[in-house]
């Protein structure tokens, strides 16, 4: 089983004022991903032994940036892989959260683990490649270690609802990613949150975005 920190505990016992029972489907999941993690390989075998801290907090830190729309909004998450964020999401409380992952053991993973943690009813298991996929109407997307931002609003646009955005997890090189989309042609107004997981992350929020 999967130990949670006293200090990731208390981030989501009073920061995220999670229930007891969202915390014990979380840990639900974290072991999930600890028992399939040797089948599928599905998070970093350098992370593995800190789901709570590397994956399943840095997930839920997007929450109090989607809390506003999670109850009649459209979440999309590309490259869904372990469920980290949309499976997260969805057991915080996200009612409609579309998981968008092209490989077949991982979309096997994503359904057993929406499963298991009873949010099957929230949850959409796309196993289709996003550029070939219909258009969702996203009211927002999200994505983590997903793909550079350029390609990312390349193929995240036509996935958009008119007025909708971006919450993003990206990584150190974030400021070359968004020279690289207003090189790339791209206009948007941007907003970064220090990330609580990654010393060097952001929260990333981009809306008004076009071309």
């Amino acid at each position: 089983m999967q130990t949670i920190s006293t200090p990731v505990k208390t981030w989501f016992e009073q920061d995220l004022n999670v229930s007891r029972e969202t915390l014990d489907r979380l840990n639900q999941y974290a072991d999930l991903v600890v028992k399939w993690q040797p089948r599928i390989n599905i998070v970093g075998a350098s992370t593995a032994e800190d789901v709570w801290g590397r994956h399943l907090q840095d997930s839920a830190q997007l929450w109090p940036y989607l809390e506003d729309i999670a109850a009649t909004g459209k979440i999309v998450d590309f490259g869904s892989g372990a469920g980290f964020p949309g499976i997260v999401l969805a057991i915080l409380g996200a009612n409609n959260v579309t998981l968008m992952e092209s490989n077949t053991k991982k979309t096997v993973f994503l359904m057993e683990g929406a499963r298991v943690c009873g949010v099957l009813g929230q949850t959409e298991i796309a196993r289709e490649r996003i550029e070939a996929a219909a258009p969702r109407q996203a009211d927002v997307i999200t994505a983590r270690a997903f793909a550079p931002l350029p390609k990312l609003l390349e193929l995240g646009q036509r996935h958009l609802k008119d007025g909708g955005h971006y919450v993003l997890l990206k990584g150190r090189a974030f400021e070359d990613e968004l020279a690289d989309a207003r090189d790339a042609g791209w206009t948007f107004d941007v907003t970064t949150h220090a990330s609580l997981v990654d010393p060097d992350g952001v929260v990333m929020i981009l809306k008004g975005v076009g071309r």
